[in-house]
């Protein structure tokens, strides 16, 4: 914290703090940080993404969620995880079609477990569970071990039966 009392405007201390937090489960802090760095610089893309998708991961604030996400991208056009929150927020939306073709677009540009299981979720509201279960196992090639991903996988092969 000692950065902060000498530089307490640096966008990117704040979000690596934010990070912090959130991977030490202090949730409550994680989206007031996000909101200090984006304060201290605006245009702070990083910051800007990442509280877009915690939005949407909470399913809260979306029109919001979707400013600031594509705020970054006009920051950082090609920027894969970018791209892949622009999806999940179409996706929290309902708009199905328009997160798979960004989902899509994000996968050509990162191989990420992430993309992959947003993607499995995307395609199985389109009703294409071929595609869903192609992406899922992606997902789960690149990152094994993944609970919610192999829980819905299973589902689906049960389902299926």
């Amino acid at each position: 914290m000692a950065i902060l009392a000498k530089e307490p405007s640096y966008p990117e201390v704040f979000f690596y703090l934010a990070n912090i937090y959130d991977e030490t489960g202090r949730d409550s802090l994680v989206e007031q940080t996000l909101k200090k760095s984006i304060a201290a610089d605006p245009d702070y893309a990083q910051s800007l993404n990442y509280l877009g998708y915690l939005y949407a991961e909470q399913g809260r604030m979306l029109p919001e969620a979707l400013k600031m996400i594509k705020k970054a991208l006009s920051l950082d056009a090609d920027n894969g995880a970018y791209i892949d929150s622009l999806g999940w927020v179409y996706f929290k939306q309902g708009k199905f079609k328009e997160a798979a073709v960004e989902l899509e677009r994000a996968k050509a540009l990162l191989d990420d477990p992430v993309i992959y299981d947003h993607l499995g979720d995307t395609y199985m509201k389109l009703k294409d569970p071929g595609k869903a279960v192609e992406n899922w196992e992606k997902s789960l090639q690149l990152a094994p071990g993944q609970e919610p991903v192999n829980k819905k996988l299973q589902q689906h092969k049960t389902k299926a039966k």
